[in-house]
C-alpha cells in the first residue's frame, strides 16, 4: 500500500513539474492578434470579389445601354478602315472575356 502512495506521490511530481512555459510573454496576444487579422483579411476579399461581380456588370449594362443610344457612333465612323474597326472590338471583347474568366477563378476557388 505504501508502495501505491510513493508512486502516486512519483507520478503527481512528474505531471505538476509538466507545465509548458510560454515562448514569450506575449505570445497568446499575437497568435490571437495574427487569428483576427486573418479574418479581417478573409472578409475583404470576399468583399472585394462582391464589388468585382457589382462593377463588371454595371460595365457591362452601360456598355450595352450606350451602343443602343448611341446608334449612329458606327456611322461617325465609316471612314475608319473596316479592319481597325473589327480589331478595336475584338479587342475589348477579349479584354471582356478575360477579365470575366479572371473574375470566375477568384470566385469559385476558395482556396485562396
Amino acid at each position: 500500500m505504501e508502495n501505491n502512495n510513493n508512486h502516486d506521490k512519483y507520478f503527481r511530481d512528474m505531471l505538476s513539474g509538466n507545465g509548458r512555459e510560454m515562448p514569450f510573454s506575449d505570445f497568446e496576444d499575437k497568435l490571437m492578434s495574427e487569428i483576427c487579422r486573418e479574418h479581417e483579411r478573409n472578409n475583404s476579399f470576399i468583399k472585394n470579389i462582391k464589388l468585382s461581380w457589382l462593377f463588371f456588370f454595371l460595365g457591362l449594362v452601360s456598355g450595352i445601354v450606350l451602343v443602343i443610344i448611341t446608334p449612329g457612333f458606327s456611322e461617325s465612323y465609316a471612314d475608319l478602315d473596316g479592319d481597325l474597326l473589327y480589331g478595336a472590338i475584338i479587342f475589348i471583347c477579349l479584354f471582356i472575356l478575360l477579365f470575366a474568366e479572371k473574375l470566375f477563378r477568384l470566385s469559385f476557388n476558395r482556396h485562396n
